[in-house]
């Protein structure tokens, strides 16, 4: 699925070439080719089926090449300039055009390497759109890879590398591969991305190509493990019910970071939480809920 048009790739992740680009005339208003964009979108993706978001291959294609970037730029430029109060959705480099509810659009400028090799939680299209190519390097995810549960043992293989020109797509096979983007200069690129299917974000170093650490997959559940945390600190006893409600969220350190706080506003409450905790579904919850409980046993035997 690593299908790129318009570029010239070596090593074992070769794309198959796709047919040459038919140029979109750009007198669309800017808002209508997005718009299209997202209503097909909204009407074909499909999260549980993976093959829908590559049919939308073509209609990426299409808005990639609509030429409504620069222009919806330049609106946003001026609403910046004229409204002090308008903040617009803008990350470090990165430019969110939209966001669905199992899908998101921005434009990311690549403008140097980054430090480490960082994994894909979602599926992803990316297209340049400027005049410089997307230069990258492949590495293949090893049989030993779990998304869910980081180990420092696991190492990349080299799979070759790749360049996708102007006018080209490339379709990033993130449950099997890894890319590390190069940009001699600037380089602005059109993302394409479905919302995670996969827990974590895996940092791996350049030097060896060891797993270096895990990131949550998904903004959403750092902000959640953060708000557990400040819940915890100020011990309102308010704040139990949304944090038993936290402990049951399909993302484990979610759950950990809910149960942990539990803990500092009700150890009655937080006991019976920590003997299910024992057996999670995530060993690292496992080991950590007994851990803690043993503590407390230890704790509880003490004399006084």
């Amino acid at each position: 699925m690593e299908r790129v048009t318009g570029t010239v790739v070596s090593g074992e992740a070769d794309p198959r070439a796709g047919d040459s680009i038919t140029e979109v005339a750009q007198t669309q208003h800017p808002d209508s080719s997005l718009s299209q964009f997202v209503e097909q979108v909204n009407r074909r993706f499909r999260q549980e089926q993976v093959e829908s978001f590559w049919g939308l291959e073509e209609e990426f294609r299409q808005l990639a090449h609509s030429g409504f970037v620069p222009r919806l730029i330049n609106d946003e430029i001026a609403r910046i300039a004229h409204n002090p109060s308008y903040m617009g959705d803008w990350r470090s480099k990165q430019f969110m055009l939209h966001r669905g509810k199992n899908f998101a659009l921005s434009v990311w400028l690549v403008d140097d390497e980054r430090r480490y090799i960082h994994s894909s939680p979602s599926l992803c299209m990316y297209a340049p759109i400027g005049l410089e190519s997307l230069r990258y390097d492949v590495y293949k995810l090893p049989g030993n890879y779990r998304n869910s549960v980081f180990d420092p043992g696991v190492k990349l293989e080299p799979a070759g590398s790749g360049i996708t020109g102007p006018g080209g797509i490339l379709l990033l096979q993130s449950d099997r591969f890894v890319y590390d983007f190069k940009a001699k200069q600037p380089l602005a690129v059109l993302k394409f991305a479905s919302s995670p299917l996969q827990a974590m974000e895996w940092l791996f170093n350049k030097d060896n190509l060891h797993a270096w650490q895990a990131n949550d997959g998904d903004p959403a559940w750092t902000q959640l493990r953060i708000a557990a945390h400040i819940l915890g600190r100020l011990a309102n006893q308010s704040s139990l019910e949304p944090l038993e409600q936290l402990s049951s969220h399909p993302h484990h350190a979610v759950r950990w970071a809910a149960i942990q706080n539990i803990g500092r506003l009700s150890r009655r409450a937080a006991m019976p939480k920590l003997e299910q905790a024992v057996n999670d579904p995530h060993p690292h919850v496992r080991r950590a809920a007994a851990n803690m409980l043993q503590q407390a046993n230890l704790k509880k035997s003490r004399p006084e």
